[in-house]
């Protein structure tokens, strides 16, 4: 049955991320579609990149002056939720899930979700600080939340904490993939690096963290680079590791071939300039960088690991290579530029099997399901 304004009870979504990833495109996407036919608003660090995506599209924010780790945070969130009457709160990441729903519980908020979209443990290797972001989960079990999981992975994920299977709810994440021109574009940015149409441009886009495996590509790039004088690598997005990435990079001598392109706003444009993309990570949820990959038909090199083994298939819809092994992602590479035709068509069956699957529609309403 379709909701009504008056039947959804207002909405407070917190995402306390200083960066701009997937979570964030997420978040985005969902006050798009709340924005003008429900109550809403979208709490955020003032200043940060998804602060400034909420006003460029003039969405309701709820700026957050303090730090993640300032106690104030508590205090002006438990505030927003009784002025404005939220009902439901949606926190994003692990420092909303904390805060938030520690604010929702002040507030006395009936409705608490967490949409988790990796697994911590996984994600940060084991270490302190993912155990310590794992009782953050079961803090926010014990407190009553219901859970979003963003991919079976996680749903999974969630269940080996002890989460009761009934509390998750899986939603993938999603996006509208329209069909696009097969003709590489060409971009500004790769005709002032040199790189013409005669090299063949494999693009990462993902933050520049050591879950995401960059330093697993950059090795395989080097073990290709005598062979394959014409590959070339676009790495798009910032993180605590491109000092050490960049470093890696002049050691094996890849300067020429590999270039860090920093945080960037045009990632259709680039995807589109590119000639394969490459998401080496060690875990992931569901990332929607491979969503917008897929978007622009490209074919797919990543690792076989969470949502994304779950939903490509080897040789069909993508290149799979285990985690943390070069030689395996150097062989796909290879793959990938001795076959054209076959990844093309790859890249097409993946487009047409995800445009099938995943419906941004049916993401909204099972989202509002849950609010309501």
């Amino acid at each position: 049955m379709t909701q009504t304004v008056e039947q959804t009870q207002p909405i407070l979504l917190i995402d306390l991320a200083k960066a701009f990833g997937g979570a964030e495109v997420r978040v985005l996407d969902t006050a798009k579609s709340l924005h003008g036919r429900y109550p809403y608003a979208v709490a955020t660090l003032a200043g940060s990149p998804l602060h400034q995506r909420l006003e460029a599209n003039r969405l309701v924010s709820l700026p957050v002056p303090f730090g993640r780790g300032d106690g104030r945070l508590l205090f002006f969130l438990a505030r927003a939720i009784r002025q404005a009457g939220y009902r439901v709160v949606d926190a994003h990441n692990v420092q909303s899930q904390f805060w938030g729903h520690l604010a929702a519980m002040v507030a006395g908020v009936p409705k608490k979700i967490s949409t988790v979209h990796s697994a911590y443990k996984l994600e940060h290797t084991g270490s302190l600080k993912g155990r310590l972001y794992e009782q953050v989960l079961r803090l926010n079990a014990h407190w009553g939340a219901q859970f979003v999981a963003v991919s079976e992975a996680v749903q999974s994920y969630l269940q080996g904490l002890g989460i009761h299977s009934e509390r998750i709810a899986l939603i993938h994440n999603s996006l509208s993939l329209t069909p696009l021109p097969a003709a590489r574009e060409e971009h500004p940015l790769l005709r002032a690096l040199g790189w013409g149409k005669e090299v063949y441009v494999v693009i990462v886009v993902a933050r520049l963290e050591p879950v995401k495996g960059h330093i697993f590509l950059l090795e395989a790039l080097r073990q290709l680079a005598p062979a394959r004088p014409h590959l070339r690598c676009l790495i798009v997005g910032d993180g605590r590791t491109r000092a050490d990435l960049e470093a890696q990079t002049r050691q094996a001598q890849l300067q020429e071939r590999v270039h860090f392109a920093g945080f960037r706003d045009d990632i259709p444009a680039l995807l589109s300039a590119s000639d394969a993309f490459c998401l080496p990570s060690l875990s992931e949820g569901l990332p929607f960088a491979l969503l917008e990959a897929c978007a622009q038909r490209l074919p797919l090199l990543v690792t076989q690991v969470g949502g994304m083994a779950q939903l490509l298939t080897h040789g069909h819809t993508a290149f799979l290579v285990p985690p943390a092994d070069p030689a395996a992602l150097a062989q796909g590479l290879g793959w990938l530029m001795d076959h054209p035709e076959a990844a093309g068509r790859m890249g097409q069956i993946a487009f047409a099997y995800l445009q099938q699957r995943l419906n941004p529609a049916e993401m909204l309403n099972r989202t509002l399901a849950i609010y309501s």
